[in-house]
């Protein structure tokens, strides 16, 4: 293992000034591959009730997280729901995955570990290293992957925090540009462009934000005609 507390420090230090989640997991990922030995990484990420993958190495991280989220089982939705470490020297054979075993077979994955990414009040995730050789990950310390995970893991809810808020002003600032343009086209006022765009949400269903977004960025109002009445 090529793992050193000094990388991991560096590491923290440079996610710090890393612009969004999306950059900052691309960093992890490819430092975990490096410093675990894995020829693939990825993150899966839970977002409300789903799990999706950002910052694969490669497309196979990506197909093979995939097809866990399709078949609801393997070794990251393992990590990721039950906040454990998981290990297979060979997932294909494994059974506690009947079905993700054998649909990973033209992947040429043969081992895989996967770590939670949690906090003591959050669940950001997990860490999936794969590897292409059977017991790959024989070697690994869980005690250093375990001490990886939990600094990366207050890095990252960091960055999705800062996401969250900019996607959250960059939507609000489309509403009150939205409604501007209602009052201009309508002559109403501020409450009356906003309750436009609330019934056409509702009529649509469609966000509020989005159908902002569209007025204002392309110009598409067509959610919007005879809602103002």
């Amino acid at each position: 293992m090529r793992f050193e507390v000094s990388d991991l420090t560096e590491l923290v230090m440079e996610l710090a000034d890393f612009p969004g989640l999306d950059k900052s997991v691309e960093r992890v990922t490819e430092t975990a591959r490096w410093l675990f030995e894995a020829d693939e990484a990825g993150v899966t990420v839970i977002r409300g009730r789903r799990l999706e993958t950002i910052g694969p190495t490669q497309l196979i991280a990506l197909r093979a997280d995939e097809l866990q989220y399709e078949l609801r089982e393997g070794p990251c939705v393992d990590a990721a729901t039950e906040q454990q470490l998981v290990v297979s020297d060979d997932p294909q054979r494994d059974d506690r995955w009947p079905r993700w075993g054998p649909a990973i077979a033209g992947l040429g994955i043969r081992s895989v570990v996967a770590v939670d990414l949690v906090t003591e009040t959050s669940r950001f995730g997990a860490l999936n290293l794969y590897g292409r050789r059977h017991e790959q990950f024989a070697h690994l310390d869980p005690d250093e992957l375990r001490l990886f995970a939990d600094h990366v893991t207050a890095s990252l809810m960091a960055a999705k925090v800062v996401d969250s808020l900019e996607s959250a002003l960059a939507q609000r600032t489309s509403i009150g540009r939205a409604e501007g343009i209602l009052m201009e086209r309508f002559s109403i006022d501020a409450v009356a462009a906003f309750a436009v765009l609330k019934r056409a949400s509702q009529h649509s269903n469609v966000k509020v934000g989005e159908i902002s977004r569209l007025l204002v960025d392309e110009g598409d109002d067509s959610r919007i005609r005879g809602m103002e009445s």
